[in-house]
């Protein structure tokens, strides 16, 4: 039946788009969260699988070993993503002019995000390697006594969060760079013609119109940090002990190491609600700063 317009229905253009997102997103959480209702253990023939209602989340709540991974996780987010945030917003202002060669350094300074994760855990797990290591020789050298970097849980967890900061901070580099791009030069020009200084132009003008792009960078960068897994594998695989085992590693650990599918869907569907919190949480301060954008507009 075709509508006011002439033109037939929409569904049929709609309908393809729509069975490739249920099948790529909505029926695998459908899925995940089934499984996590069942004792699912992963073993030859599937075992025997059990409808047990909530208790894997149950069982969850009482695991300490689950709360140490999601103070883990928690902490390598409000670690590394503010140093990304700020080391990025640095190199955007410090690069945000035309000069000899800036576009070749613009470049350069890209280049770790396009790093593959497990090659990049790769590079800093020999680099951070006791005996031949890039760093424990280049103290050797100084006279500095052998360190086991990644044996040491304190180190090993300082390292996961550097080699994020490392290959990530480009990336909100990248974000900040082509906000910034985006400001008037008249506004700036007109503030510094009356005599605002740079800390004024830069609290004043600068960070409230890319206050849209920087929410848009943290909401990338927390749901990216709340599935790192690759890297810090590589690295540490967890250890030493529990010191690295962030909440993606002990989620693979029960699921493979455990034989526990039905827990480690339980843990997949709690880190998808600490996502949609996240981001509900970021969406609606962007939407609330449009809407005071909007109010003075038409003041």
């Amino acid at each position: 039946m075709k509508g006011a317009g002439g033109h037939g229905s929409p569904v049929p253009f709609l309908l393809p788009a729509l069975l490739i997102v249920f099948a790529v997103l909505i029926f695998p959480i459908i899925f995940s969260f089934v499984v996590s209702l069942f004792d699912w253990p992963l073993s030859a023939g599937g075992g025997s699988r059990r409808f047990i209602g909530a208790s894997n989340y149950v069982d969850l709540v009482k695991d300490k070993e689950f709360w140490n991974s999601l103070k883990l996780q928690l902490g390598f987010i409000f670690i590394a993503i503010p140093l990304e945030l700020v080391l990025g917003l640095a190199a955007a202002l410090l690069l945000n002019r035309e000069f000899q060669g800036g576009r070749v350094i613009r470049a350069l300074i890209l280049l770790p995000v396009f790093f593959l994760p497990v090659v990049s855990g790769m590079t800093w797990r020999f680099m951070l390697q006791p005996r031949y290591g890039a760093l424990n020789n280049f103290l050797l050298a100084l006279g500095a006594p052998e360190i086991t970097w990644l044996g040491d849980p304190t180190f090993a967890y300082a390292a996961i969060i550097i080699q994020d900061i490392w290959r990530m901070w480009p990336f909100v580099f990248m974000l900040l760079y082509a906000g910034l791009a985006g400001i008037s030069t008249d506004i700036l020009e007109a503030a510094e013609i009356d005599g605002a200084h740079f800390s004024k132009r830069l609290f004043s003008i600068i960070l409230p119109l890319l206050y849209p792009t920087i929410l848009t960078a943290l909401l990338l960068r927390i749901i990216d940090a709340l599935r790192i897994f690759s890297e810090v594998y590589v690295m540490t695989e967890g250890g030493p002990g529990m010191a690295t085992t962030l909440f993606s590693l002990y989620t693979h650990r029960q699921a493979f190491g455990y034989m526990k599918v039905g827990m480690a869907s339980a843990m997949a569907i709690f880190l998808l609600v600490i996502s949609i919190v996240f981001a509900v949480t970021l969406v609606r301060k962007n939407m609330s700063l449009e809407k005071l954008e909007e109010r003075g507009g038409d003041r």
